[in-house]
């Protein structure tokens, strides 16, 4: 399965918009764990100059999605809660750590927190997601060449 995990976090460093959009990085991955990092850039302040609670609502779903994508399950979210517990400040980085709580026959719960570069506690959060079949690995532009 560690090839696997490779895949899901070379995948996703490399080839997935969003990721590289929000600047986010997969730092490491692991049979149903994630750990992601992402720089906080002025363009992620709030009106009060903190980052906006909608980064780590992200960072919640985004590094929970990766975690789960390791089961090698094509997964869909259903649901997250992201609970806030202390303002990040920009210029900092926020790291972001997850790990599925439990797979059932198609659904799967797992967790996240995400924290500052001194560990701080910022954000935590839990999803959902729905199994929707087995992951190929044959992803967008890769799919439409092969006929999918």
């Amino acid at each position: 399965m560690s090839g696997w995990a490779e895949f899901i976090k070379l995948h996703f460093n490399n080839d997935v918009p969003f990721i590289k959009f929000m600047g986010i990085e997969v730092i490491d991955t692991a049979h149903g764990r994630a750990r992601i990092q992402m720089p906080l850039l002025p363009v992620h302040a709030n009106s009060y100059g903190i980052a906006h609670g909608g980064i780590c609502a992200a960072l919640v779903d985004t590094v929970i999605g990766i975690a789960l994508r390791t089961l090698k399950y094509k997964i869909v979210t259903i649901e997250t809660n992201t609970v806030y517990y202390a303002p990040a400040q920009i210029g900092g980085v926020l790291y972001a750590a997850a790990q599925m709580e439990q797979a059932g026959r198609k659904i799967l719960h797992a967790r996240a927190e995400v924290r500052t570069e001194d560990e701080k506690l910022v954000a935590g959060g839990k999803a959902i997601y729905f199994i929707l079949g087995e992951d190929d690995g044959i992803y967008g532009a890769r799919q439409k060449q092969d006929g999918g």
